[in-house]
């Protein structure tokens, strides 16, 4: 016997696609699109899609106060580096080998890796003061 969902509970419940490179390129649009044919772009978004897919850029204040939450670190630890070239301050080739150095560090633990995308806390911490 098989039980089926209802279709609104499988579309829910349903793996998230995979993110494309046009698809993160459309989220972050402070990465340059001189990017998009990159064979190292296209691997950094396959491997670490979904917590680009989470990721988002801080405000300046939670800049501030160093905290945030781990869609904070994945933005600053993931996105940064290719923002900085959009607006020029860092020349290509070095933001392209940034990325290849995240992904061999990526290659050496990949089970664990997305851990170290972000800080521990102390279980006492106090939150973020601003969003």
């Amino acid at each position: 016997m098989q039980i089926r969902l209802t279709r609104d509970l499988e579309e829910k419940h349903r793996a998230p696609a995979d993110l494309t490179v046009d698809a993160f390129l459309a989220q972050f649009p402070e990465v340059p699109r001189d990017l998009r044919g990159e064979p190292v772009v296209a691997e950094f978004v396959r491997v670490f899609g979904p917590q680009l897919k989470v990721a988002e850029k801080p405000s300046p204040c939670v800049a501030r106060d160093g905290g945030g939450d781990a869609k904070h670190f994945f933005y600053t630890r993931l996105v940064n580096d290719l923002a900085i070239y959009g607006i020029g301050l860092a020349k290509r080739e070095r933001t392209l080998q940034l990325l290849e150095k995240l992904l061999g560090e990526y290659r050496a633990q990949p089970a664990t890796f997305a851990c170290t995308l972000v800080p521990r806390k102390a279980p006492d911490a106090p939150p973020p003061k601003c969003t």
